[in-house]
């Protein structure tokens, strides 16, 4: 099973990797940007009436820039398709790791030793007795608790305290709805 600190880790790697790829479409886009413009200097409009004509180059080189800068759209639209179909996978993989995240949280024990007292061995103690959460840890009773950990008289438990805790954490972790 994987923990929830590795499924953190990967979402945060595909964020990321998914920032490089942006940035990288983008310097590259730039640079072709700026490729264009370069071929675009040698070409001077004229008089106003929207007609070009190439300075210092003949025809070929209007020609020249018409073929390059297809060329190009026809290359960014070949990556808009790429990353496109890599977003519609990396979207899939998303919902699969959200899917197992969720599935592991609903059937994974809470960690009881996050309360204040309570252990490893406590927490196993508690699990054996079917208290694997704090919502049924919040609902047992003092008296059920030191009957389940069977501990001598001379020491010190506070299952009260653990009670309270374990029902504010209870409240922490209850799915938020959207009914407010």
């Amino acid at each position: 099973m994987v923990s929830t600190a590795s499924l953190v880790t990967i979402a945060l790697l595909m964020l990321i990797i998914g920032f490089i790829i942006g940035w990288l479409v983008e310097w590259i886009i730039d640079n072709q940007y700026r490729r264009m413009r370069e071929l675009q200097a040698t070409i001077q409009q004229q008089g106003g009436g929207g007609e070009f004509r190439v300075v210092a180059q003949g025809a070929e080189a209007g020609n020249e820039f018409v073929h390059t800068f297809r060329e190009f759209l026809a290359e960014r639209e070949e990556e808009a398709r790429a990353l496109r179909a890599e977003l519609k996978e990396q979207e899939a993989k998303y919902e699969q790791l959200e899917a197992r995240f969720e599935a592991y949280m609903a059937t994974h024990p809470d960690d009881l030793t996050a309360i204040k007292g309570i252990g490893r061995i406590y927490q196993w103690k508690l699990r054996d007795a079917g208290i694997s959460t704090y919502q049924q840890l919040a609902a047992t009773t003092p008296e059920h608790i030191r009957e389940i950990l069977d501990v001598p008289a001379w020491r010190k438990l506070d299952p009260e305290s653990w009670i309270q805790q374990a029902q504010v954490l209870a409240k922490r972790s209850e799915p938020v709805t959207g009914d407010s």
